[in-house]
């Protein structure tokens, strides 16, 4: 999208034009979400008010781009217009059809005036003829598609395969408790740095400067944030807590950890786990490897600011070769592998779009590698912690049995029922699978093995 001058003069202070902006990063330059509201909040010039209106917006239009896209259809006609177009179009129609304290006038007018603004009059004629027509006729109705695939992807917004997917795995009344799941506004959840008896008080604290805040309900280090942006406040500047979804909270305790531990934690970025195995290793060591230097920057970031950097070690390397100096063994290993991102799609809507059948059969190769170098690296009865943040089969329970078939030193260690705080989530094989629709968290699946005395 080319942003004219003046478009940067006029309407630098536009949250419409501001939403616009990241919209068209996601949805034409491969940006995410959750990584450019981050970075735009940090030197946000709009008011706490425009900022939250500005999330709901963003995330808004990009769950729910092929319903919005199916609305504006009959009106456009085949048009070849601007992407960026269509994107103030999806984000107007948006505006009408779900945010109800804007009146339609006003999202109108302002759909026009950076259409104008930022391209010309004929393109502000363009959107004010479009939207009034659709002030006047209505909108087409998804309940009108017969096929129900066709349905569940247009309503929902999601890529077709993905729904017959989880139709065949889980069933028509659970992929729509899913599906209806991901649409759902996202919250952030945040880690305690400490022990869980401290949770309350942290909670109390975070209430006195203004949080809106509340005890998880997944794992007893979990705090949820219903309001603010809790990486400005004390309580995270101190390091007294860190960003971390709460499925992903579980995996540190099932490995077991004992203070003065070797651990490795083999795909570590961005920290909230390594962190996390860092804090129940005191006196030990965490060598944390990620491929990607940058991402790895933000693990050493996360360790110091949590007074864990003594603990934390961090190396870029490739986990699928990685060697460690003198014949290392590690009492417990993590590996939190590269996957689909299946579970992740409500707090980052575009990979409904972005993924496919393929990812995951290429994805399988990368992950049982992993597994299989990290493997040898492991003292005899150690602990083995596979974990994804994806739903699918074929990345879980059927990668493990691949694993499991070619290393006969390791056993399935299940994971009980009295180590969590919901037992539902506890597979019959003793693995914990959370679906994004249980908890309003991300879709996880976490298995515990262990190396067997020869």
């Amino acid at each position: 999208m080319k942003v004219k001058q003046r478009s940067k003069k006029q309407l630098s202070n536009n949250v419409r034009f501001q939403a616009l902006l990241i919209l068209d990063e996601i949805e034409h330059n491969q940006g995410y979400s959750n990584v450019l509201l981050n970075d735009f909040l940090k030197e946000s010039p709009l008011s706490t008010l425009d900022n939250q209106l500005l999330v709901q917006m963003v995330y808004g239009v990009t769950q729910l781009r092929y319903r919005l896209d199916y609305y504006l259809n009959p009106f456009i006609k085949g048009k070849k217009i601007d992407d960026w177009i269509m994107t103030l179009l999806r984000l107007s129609v948006y505006q009408m059809t779900e945010l109800d304290r804007v009146p339609e006038h006003a999202i109108i007018n302002e759909a026009v005036k950076i259409a104008k603004t930022n391209g010309h009059q004929g393109l502000g004629n363009f959107v004010n003829a479009l939207l009034r027509n659709i002030q006047r006729q209505g909108l087409p109705n998804t309940a009108d598609i017969e096929n129900q695939t066709d349905y569940l992807s247009t309503h929902y917004s999601i890529e077709p395969w993905i729904v017959d997917y989880l139709l065949e795995m889980v069933g028509e009344d659970k992929t729509i408790s899913i599906l209806e799941s991901l649409i759902e506004r996202p919250f952030v959840s945040a880690r305690i740095n400490g022990k869980p008896e401290d949770r309350a008080q942290i909670i109390e604290e975070l209430e006195d400067e203004g949080y809106q805040v509340t005890e998880g309900v997944l794992s007893p280090y979990g705090i949820r944030v219903l309001s603010g942006n809790v990486v400005d406040s004390a309580a995270f500047i101190d390091g007294k807590i860190t960003v971390q979804d709460e499925s992903s909270m579980l995996v540190a305790p099932f490995g077991q950890p004992q203070p003065n531990q070797v651990a490795l934690d083999a795909c570590s970025a961005p920290g909230g786990k390594a962190t996390h195995i860092a804090q129940m290793i005191p006196g030990g060591q965490l060598d944390a490897l990620d491929i990607s230097p940058a991402k790895l920057s933000k693990v050493s970031e996360h360790a110091e600011r949590m007074q864990l950097e003594d603990i934390v070690s961090t190396h870029v390397a490739d986990a699928t070769t990685f060697q460690p100096e003198e014949n290392k063994k590690y009492d417990v290993i993590y590996v939190d592998v590269p996957c689909s991102g299946l579970g992740l799609m409500r707090r980052k809507p575009e990979i409904k779009y972005e993924k496919n059948k393929a990812d995951i059969e290429a994805l399988k190769d990368i992950q049982l590698a992993i597994l299989n170098n990290v493997s040898d690296l492991l003292k005899e009865n150690g602990i083995l912690i596979y974990s994804t943040c994806t739903i699918t089969i074929e990345e879980n329970e059927f990668l493990l049995q691949d694993f499991l078939k070619g290393q006969p030193d390791f056993i399935n260690k299940p994971i009980l029922s009295d180590e969590v705080s919901n037992p539902s989530i506890v597979t019959q094989e003793g693995h914990v699978r959370v679906w994004p629709d249980e908890f309003m968290t991300d879709g996880f699946f976490i298995a515990r093995m262990e190396k067997k005395v020869k």
